[in-house]
């Protein structure tokens, strides 16, 4: 298992390892990245899946698209359909 610095919540390496290589690989589907890139994301995913986790979110369909979402912003910028206010 694998323990969050900042949290208390336990999430499996493996599970978290899968989790990460199946949001990667649905991402790049849609928009191929770089090694470099691939790399970068990988840890910023695994660092925002643990922050969801470690709020409570253990549904592995919903972290998916969390994570996919996060990714989206990360590489394509905000959405301008939703610009808040």
């Amino acid at each position: 298992m694998l323990r969050c610095g900042y949290c208390s919540a336990l999430i499996s390496e493996f599970a978290m390892n899968d989790l990460v290589d199946r949001i990667l690989n649905t991402y790049q589907l849609m928009r191929p990245l770089d090694a470099d890139r691939v790399s970068d994301s990988r840890q910023k995913i695994t660092r925002y899946i643990e922050s969801l986790a470690s709020a409570g979110q253990s549904d592995a369909q919903q972290l998916a698209e969390y994570g996919l979402a996060f990714l989206k912003e990360l590489h394509e910028g905000p959405d301008p359909r939703f610009t808040g206010c």
